[in-house]
């Protein structure tokens, strides 16, 4: 498992889905997670197992919205 996962600032992002094509081990879905009333689909780190914390996502992802966090008790 990884030490660090990506997060989503789901009140900036963009929905474009551009994190999840890019993502290597297709951790990443869109979801309609219930961030807002538009219903969208949001990124969502759907296989944590799968996550090598590589930041691919993050550094894809056109707005910069995907921070990589340290997972908490991993060292």
């Amino acid at each position: 498992m990884a030490n660090k996962i990506p997060v989503v600032e789901y009140s900036l992002c963009a929905a474009c889905g551009v994190c999840v094509t890019a993502c290597p081990f297709s951790c990443l879905e869109l979801s309609k997670v219930g961030i807002d009333r538009y219903n969208k689909v949001y990124p969502v780190l759907a296989s944590p197992g799968t996550c090598t914390g590589c930041g691919i996502c993050a550094k894809a992802c056109p707005v910069e919205v995907i921070t990589m966090q340290v997972l908490a008790g991993v060292p």
